[in-house]
């Protein structure tokens, strides 16, 4: 039986510290591995929020799977994320706002987490300048890929937006959203795509200075911290020399 705790210790090996602003991809089944975790994955979120009790933890709770142009509708409260269960126990969590998005909504408790949850609803894209993915950057933070590959990164698409490398967007469509306050807000959104491509943001390390990311284990999961604005930096340095790096041609169509 493994004890959740470890994580706070395992994550200040990684350089994570109480105060930090981070945003946390992961898979529960990592974690765990072969074992089982004292208080399940309420236990892993409680240790989370130790890990930085005095800064901010966001978990991504994506929901395109489900809200789409056929499903317009996205409800802050009630839509189920669609990228695991700690990040659906995170979003009913105590303490955890939700950011107002239908397709790339971010659970946030901690400093500062209604401000940052609010200013998503300014944002049409997924992941524009508003979204709590861009806060971590401008807040020195750190970008956790917590048993999950690169490949997962969503903070890339934040970057690919500034850059807008040509097999990023399919369409827009209306879409409405339900706030926590019963109010219901229409309005106009641009999707991506990935049409026959295979997103490879694993090759942001081959970017990254050394010192700009740690990797390790937590628990039983391989992990990797990232300085957020490192990443972003070189991201977009990176994509304005090749708009194309972080991409490979695919037989199937992509997806997010």
């Amino acid at each position: 039986m493994l004890d959740a705790k470890q994580i706070i210790e395992d994550f200040r090996k990684l350089g994570v510290t109480e105060d930090d602003t981070i945003i946390v991809h992961s898979s529960y089944k990592a974690l765990k591995g072969d074992d089982q975790i004292d208080g399940g994955a309420e236990a892993v979120i409680a240790a989370l929020k130790e890990t930085v009790k005095n800064g901010t933890l966001m978990l991504p709770t994506l929901s395109w799977e489900s809200v789409t142009n056929e499903n317009p509708y996205f409800i802050v409260a009630t839509s189920e994320s669609c990228v695991g269960i700690l990040p659906e126990i995170m979003r009913v969590s105590d303490g955890v706002v939700r950011s107002p998005h239908p397709t790339h909504s971010v659970a946030i408790w901690g400093k500062d987490a209604e401000e940052i949850a609010k200013n998503h609803l300014k944002d049409f894209t997924p992941v524009g300048p508003n979204s709590p993915f861009h806060e971590v950057r401008r807040r020195k933070g750190k970008i956790i890929m917590l048993g999950c590959p690169l490949e997962t990164n969503t903070s890339m698409h934040g970057v690919e937006e500034l850059i807008v490398p040509p097999y990023l967007y399919s369409q827009n469509a209306d879409y409405t959203i339900t706030l926590t306050n019963g109010e219901k807000v229409t309005q106009a959104y641009l999707r991506h795509g990935f049409d026959d491509v295979e997103q490879r943001y694993d090759r942001i390390l081959d970017v990254l200075d050394k010192k700009a990311y740690t990797q390790g284990k937590v628990l039983n999961a391989g992990t990797t911290v990232m300085d957020a604005a490192a990443v972003w930096e070189m991201g977009i340095k990176t994509l304005r020399e090749n708009n194309m790096y972080f991409v490979d041609e695919a037989e199937n169509e992509g997806c997010e």
